[in-house]
């Protein structure tokens, strides 16, 4: 298991290969914020492993659940899952869920390269611990940056519960005394999953990767290097045109490539921010010195550089009110706008409260609910009826999409904090986005990726061409969000799915099994 992968630049993997895993999954105790719980580990293990391969090696991950009574799944998000969308994970969409004591095998190609990341997609278990980095090389792209040294690094929000507590946690909010739909406040900030943040050594004049990761529930976050510039070159796997910025904002879900060059002269000592944002948060948040976590970078050799006694003194540390706006980078392939405007799908964020239910926040006509069948499974048995939305069940929020046809996403939010919004199976083009109203503009050559913060009282539009026969899902990735059912669902191109696909054999065995908690 790494925690930095250092890169002889010299190799480059030109082969494929079966990178398999063997995981159980199962209680551990740990104390990332200094409170020891009990967490959702493998093998016996916290944090969870590091899945790592090369772009088109074969990933296999066998899965036992050893958590007694709770059924579990795997996603792994930013996976396109091309022809293996019975293996994407989503509980209730592409699986039914694994039940304790049973097992489930996924294999699929490592596609697209990049920082991604995995995690349960059972409610309420990856704020518990279940998620872990997901590394897909690209040597010739990560030769390119001319980097010494590749660091992964991950931020998320944590709630110092255990599982039944976090029951709770999601009954509180689902409750129908939370009138106002307000999410229980984090308890802590993690920073690579611990209060501590890192000191990292680095040489004068080197170049480094930094990737960063947001593993959270429910809160975005901001990175900044004291006097130094952050040089973004991908966001969700997609490699960008560097872009210089001070500060960074991630949220849920997002991942960041950042080259940070060691480049400052007279000094050899610089704080590091990483903060947590509370926005998003109705309640109290925690306390700042919770969210709020100051590391290290040292430069070390180099020969002329300052003595530690004599740092100059530093800069106040920014009011991070200006991060970078991702919505300015550029794909570095310079993929146009796709023409036409195609199958235009509205969605709204709403926020109603349903009597003696509770409040609701959803982006369809009614809020996302789980079926007793995985949707794929519906699509590929259904035959001809696949394309009638009524086959999908009540409370699927189902779209159906032609083969290869454009979809472009329209949505608007009226809320007063933002959404982090997912697609499976996709990148999409961000052709807009701003706060009111859509004047039908767009962006000739928009940035890509497949987890985008959609603004306060703003809008967002997302477009793609559904070019991947499956079942996607279309969730915010604010957790409690998804267990009260903001999200959508894609068919795509289910007579094509029928003809390249079939139901796994595991998978029927799972939905016979049954499932537990």
């Amino acid at each position: 298991m790494l925690s930095l992968f250092v890169i002889l630049l010299s190799v480059s993997c030109v082969y494929t290969a079966t990178v398999s895993y063997d995981w159980d999954i199962g209680w551990v105790r740990a104390a990332p914020d200094g409170y020891e719980r009990s967490v959702m580990g493998v093998n016996g293990e916290w944090p969870p492993p590091v899945i790592e391969a090369n772009e088109g090696d074969e990933i296999v991950v066998k899965v036992h659940n050893s958590l007694g009574n709770i059924s579990t799944s795997v996603h792994f998000h930013g996976m396109f899952q091309y022809g293996t969308s019975a293996f994407d994970g989503a509980a209730g969409i592409t699986q039914c869920p694994i039940p304790d004591g049973g097992s489930f095998t996924y294999k699929f190609k490592a596609s697209p390269a990049g920082t991604h990341w995995y995690h349960s997609h059972n409610a309420g278990q990856y704020p518990n611990g279940l998620r872990g980095k997901m590394i897909i090389h690209d040597w010739n792209w990560e030769n390119s940056l001319d980097v010494v040294q590749q660091i992964p690094i991950t931020v998320s929000d944590w709630y110092k519960r255990y599982q039944k507590d976090m029951k709770l946690v999601i009954d509180d909010y689902l409750s129908p005394e939370n009138k106002n739909g307000s999410i229980p406040s984090p308890d802590s900030f993690l920073v690579d999953d611990s209060t501590e943040a890192p000191t990292w050594d680095f040489q004068p004049g080197k170049k480094y990767l930094l990737r960063l990761i947001n593993l959270s529930a429910v809160s975005c976050a901001f990175f900044h290097v004291e006097e130094h510039e952050l040089s973004v070159v991908a966001v969700d796997g997609i490699p960008v045109y560097p872009k210089g910025t001070e500060t960074i904002n991630i949220c849920a879900g997002q991942r960041y490539d950042v080259v940070l060059t060691a480049n400052v002269d007279g000094k050899t000592e610089f704080k590091m921010l990483f903060k947590m944002a509370t926005d998003m948060l109705d309640r109290p948040p925690p306390p700042e010195d919770k969210i709020r976590h100051e590391g290290r970078l040292h430069y070390h050799g180099g020969g002329g550089s300052t003595p530690r006694d004599r740092i100059k003194p530093s800069r106040p540390m920014p009011d991070l009110s200006n991060p970078l706006d991702d919505l300015l980078l550029v794909p570095f392939d310079d993929e146009s706008l796709y023409e036409g405007m195609g199958h235009r799908i509205d969605f709204y964020v709403n926020q109603t409260y349903f009597e003696n239910v509770g409040t609701r926040t959803f982006i369809g006509p009614q809020p996302w609910v789980a079926p007793k069948s995985p949707s794929l499974y519906t699509a590929l048995s259904g035959g001809m009826t696949a394309t009638n939305l009524e086959t999908y069940g009540a409370g699927v929020v189902p779209y159906i999409l032609r083969p290869n046809e454009t979809v472009t996403i329209h949505l608007e939010n009226p809320q007063r904090f933002s959404h982090p919004m997912h697609l499976h199976g996709h990148h999409f083009q961000v052709i807009a986005r701003g706060v009111d109203k859509w004047n039908g503009s767009v962006r000739e050559v928009p940035m890509k990726r497949d987890t985008v913060s959609v603004p306060p009282n703003g809008f967002v539009v997302l477009r793609f061409i559904a070019d991947n026969p499956g079942v996607w899902f279309f969730h915010c990735h604010i957790d409690l969000h998804l267990v009260g059912g903001m999200a959508a669902l894609f068919i795509e191109a289910p007579e094509v799915l029928q003809e390249q696909q079939i139901i796994p054999e595991s998978g029927s065995r799972l939905c016979e099994i049954g499932d537990g908690e």
